[in-house]
């Protein structure tokens, strides 16, 4: 019996390949056409890429987004255009660098909310454009600054590099962790890049060990059905509601709105029916629940 191709995988990204890359990858593996993934990496970061498969990829914005748990290396007495060790270098600090002590304080400064600057070489979009692309046509465009939230920022000095700290961070969903580290150069008046990343987690979800991806290395198709997390077990941030009776769920998926059979706050809910299969995601507004995402035919 074919496997049903819907759900989540929690890939264990090697460094090396893009998020796309790892798309394409799980594409070829399982003869799904319909793959996604939740919360790029970039090619130097390794650890947790939520990848959704089938139907599930429509429930990839109802995924916990936050916090975000990494670890990694930095370099400090350097900065360059993509805040970390892979972009050309923009200047190299000739000074003394900051002993352990005060890097630790100036890292600690940094938790809480503060607004960040996207790095010149990302995703981020300016005008329409993505500033990594305005980037290779020599344009550098310094993007709006954007609230993030730093729960955790602890640095460690490595014993026989002066200039390389081991660190840890946890942070809201949308922080880059390079430009954190370029501010926290800055802040220190040396400059500083990151050298190596890896994400940890996700609120409680963590890579397998038996999905590493990387240049020459994936599982196997049979261990990819085995760990994919079907739909019914995926985390989703929306409470849960099973409606009442198979034709509250019918309507449900012809798009119908509906009285709710129990009374929620308002915002998204998970639908279930009776059988706690979900159908999608409604929308409760004013006692009724509107559909916002229905869920087609399971697919094999």
């Amino acid at each position: 019996m074919s496997p049903t191709w819907d759900g989540l995988l929690l890939i264990d990204k090697a460094e090396g390949p893009t998020s796309h890359d790892v798309v394409q990858s799980v594409r070829r593996l399982t003869g799904q056409r319909r793959v996604g993934h939740a919360g790029t990496l970039d090619p130097l970061a390794t650890g947790l890429l939520p990848v959704l498969v089938g139907r599930a990829t429509r429930l990839a914005r109802f995924l916990p987004h936050s916090p975000k748990q990494y670890e990694g290396l930095l370099r400090l007495g350097l900065t360059s255009v993509s805040d970390d060790i892979t972009g050309e270098e923009l200047a190299r600090h000739t000074g003394t660098l900051p002993d352990p002590a005060t890097v630790a304080a100036a890292a600690a400064r940094f938790r809480g909310s503060y607004a960040q600057i996207p790095p010149a070489v990302s995703a981020r979009k300016v005008d329409g454009k993505r500033l990594y692309r305005l980037a290779r046509q020599g344009i550098r465009v310094e993007a709006e600054p954007r609230q993030v939230d730093v729960s955790r920022l602890e640095v460690t000095p490595r014993e026989d590099e002066r200039d390389i700290y081991a660190f840890s961070a946890e942070v809201s969903g949308g922080t880059y962790v390079r430009a954190l580290i370029r501010d926290l150069g800055s802040a220190l008046g040396c400059g500083g890049v990151m050298v190596t990343l890896r994400r940890t987690a996700i609120a409680g979800l963590r890579p397998s060990p038996l999905l590493r991806f990387g240049a020459g290395i994936a599982p196997d198709r049979k261990t990819l059905a085995e760990q994919l997390i079907p739909i019914e077990a995926m985390p989703l941030e929306p409470p849960r509601l099973r409606l009442a009776s198979p034709e509250e769920a019918r309507r449900f998926v012809a798009g119908v709105a509906q009285p709710a059979p129990v009374v929620l706050s308002q915002g998204f809910c998970t639908v279930l029916d009776l059988e706690d299969r979900v159908l999608g995601v409604g929308e409760m507004t004013a006692g009724l629940i509107q559909p916002r995402v229905v869920l087609a035919e399971r697919t094999g």
